[in-house]
């Protein structure tokens, strides 16, 4: 099952991992660009934490409990 919010909510993350990539402190004048990008990344982890737990009217996202369910059990 997919979840459209939280594809969007990866894709906003994963769009902001590659623009820090491309601030390289030699590139940068200063550290507040990095930092903003850095605080906006801290932002989106915890709005897929929170989607994930309680995103669907207050239960756990479908598309969250299909990637558990496809990992394999080990002893």
């Amino acid at each position: 099952m997919n979840c459209q919010v939280k594809d969007e909510l990866v894709s906003q993350l994963i769009a902001l991992n590659n623009k820090l990539n491309l601030l390289s402190p030699d590139l940068v004048h200063g550290d507040k660009e990095r930092a903003e990008v850095q605080e906006r990344r801290e932002s989106l982890h915890a709005e897929i934490k929170h989607h994930r737990a309680k995103g669907h009217e207050g239960k756990p996202c479908p598309a969250a409990r299909q990637v558990w369910a496809s990992r394999p059990v080990t002893f």
